[in-house]
């Protein structure tokens, strides 16, 4: 099954730990696609997204460990809940 392209100003990440870091930076998930086994997370402002990734990987991004434990929850809830 192939994924259906997104919107050009969405952000889409196959990241589990970046897509919870997005979500507790209350970045607007638009839904979870997938592509066979992958699961690709769909977030609306893709520059906003885009910064906080920069952030993400060059370490120096803060954020509520329970905010982010969370994120991560509520992902995984909607990855497996669907298969």
């Amino acid at each position: 099954m192939q994924m259906q392209p997104s919107p050009q100003n969405n952000f889409l990440t196959k990241d589990l730990y970046l897509g919870a870091i997005l979500y507790s930076k209350q970045m607007k998930l638009e839904g979870v696609k997938r592509d066979g086994r992958v699961c690709w997370f769909e977030f609306l402002d893709k520059d906003a997204c885009e910064n906080l990734q920069k952030e993400f990987f060059s370490k120096s991004l803060e954020v509520n460990a329970k905010e982010y434990a969370d994120a991560i929850k509520t992902l995984k809830d909607l990855v497996f809940s669907e298969m």
